[in-house]
């Protein structure tokens, strides 16, 4: 059978246009399929931060700090934009929440003990010489500059769960409601904050009450 040099032409072009076509629905299919699997990844990241975040709120540690940065990190560079950034940024509050939370246990220990080495200065005032009186009063000021750093880490604490909330609203479209930290939990978390600062500063009157 004769093919004309005309319809061979026609052949070529139309095989040409066929395989661009098949091309180009490959690299979409290709791309949605990355996309999908990329989206995945990170509602799995979000949950598994969110998991992490809970447990930073009851048993505070470096570690966890150290998790939910890398959760952080890994959120960077998605192909979805929208997910990509909601997902950073709850991510990346997760981990100032768990290091304040953290730093706070932390400054809370640092502030009893300059509360204790203070008392029991205090109860050693038989001799109030130049030398006794010197150490109070550096004493006192340790005490004083413990529970300043502790009243504002609380603070912080406070104002970082207070915002968290809003950083959820943007994720909610993309993961479910149980990939978050729930309401009452966040309520609960703030609570005990505020409680802690209240007795930091309850503890600080009752130790400038009994100091000169």
């Amino acid at each position: 059978m004769f093919i004309s040099k005309k319809n061979l032409i026609t052949i070529a072009a139309l095989s040409a246009v066929a395989l661009v076509l098949i091309v180009f629905i490959a690299t979409n299919l290709i791309r949605g399929h990355r996309k999908k699997v990329e989206d995945q990844r990170i509602v799995v990241l979000v949950a598994d931060a969110t998991v992490q975040l809970r447990e930073a709120l009851k048993t505070p540690s470096s570690a966890g700090v150290a998790k939910l940065d890398e959760y952080a990190q890994s959120t960077r560079g998605s192909p979805n934009p929208d997910l990509g950034s909601a997902a950073e940024h709850y991510t990346l509050a997760a981990r100032e929440i768990a290091r304040r939370r953290f730093e706070s246990e932390r400054l809370e220990r640092e502030a009893a003990a300059a509360r204790n080495a203070l008392a029991g200065h205090m109860n050693r005032s038989g001799h109030r010489d130049t030398a006794w009186i010197r150490n109070a009063a550096e004493l006192k000021r340790r005490v004083e500059a413990s529970y300043a750093d502790l009243g504002r880490s609380l603070k912080t604490l406070d104002d970082l769960l207070n915002g968290l909330p809003d950083a959820e609203k943007r994720l909610a479209p993309h993961v479910a409601a149980s990939a978050l930290l729930e309401a009452g939990e966040i309520d609960a978390a703030r609570k005990r904050a505020q409680d802690d600062a209240k007795r930091a500063v309850s503890e600080l009157e009752q130790v400038r009450r009994l100091t000169p």
